[in-house]
């Protein structure tokens, strides 16, 4: 086991069998994944809420820049989903989540997942692109993590995205009715 050291916090990291590498911090024991488990926890993540609002959801065969087609029965609509998984990065005085897609996203909505706190926000691709920052062929949306803002901060907040949490934006683009199939 190595045992680092920095500051007050004690962080310890050890290998396991397979490759697999634990990092305990704090008390709390995660797992480094690699970028594809990362990206198919997001998407899990995605369909598990979906499904709980009665929306059944598919990956596609091949991966396009699609990531689900998603279907509710009740209003014959299917739409496409690129999802985006982002964990928490920070500095010294803030934390944000950053996700970004290309220019030619070809998805109609984007999920963009925190897989730290279990939470998407769902978003038009063009809404998306409107509140992201173009980078040559991509857009990047940043937004700062609710108390981890600096106070000189223009980054986005997190609360300003309220509309497209998951539990308020899947009704409004799956209209239900009774939630009955």
């Amino acid at each position: 086991m190595i045992v680092l050291s920095l500051g007050m916090n004690r962080m310890q990291a050890s290998t396991e069998g397979r490759g697999v590498r634990r990092i305990v911090e704090g008390g709390l024991d995660m797992v480094e994944r690699s970028s594809q488990q990362v990206g198919r926890c997001g998407e899990l993540l995605v369909q598990y809420h979906l499904l709980k609002h009665g929306v059944d959801s598919a990956s596609p065969t091949t991966d396009k820049g699609i990531d689900l087609v998603a279907f509710h029965g009740t209003n014959q609509k299917a739409v496409t989903i690129q999802v985006k998984t982002s964990s928490h990065r920070s500095d010294s005085t803030s934390k944000w989540l950053h996700w970004q897609i290309p220019e030619d996203c070809p998805s109609m909505y984007v999920a963009a997942v925190d897989l730290e706190d279990n939470r998407f926000w769902l978003l038009e691709t063009a809404r998306f692109k409107k509140e992201s920052q173009q980078s040559g062929e991509e857009y990047r949306l940043w937004w700062y993590i609710p108390e981890h803002r600096p106070e000189r901060a223009t980054m986005k907040r997190q609360e300003d995205f309220s509309e497209f949490e998951m539990d308020i934006a899947v009704p409004r683009i799956f209209p239900l009715g009774d939630g009955q199939d």
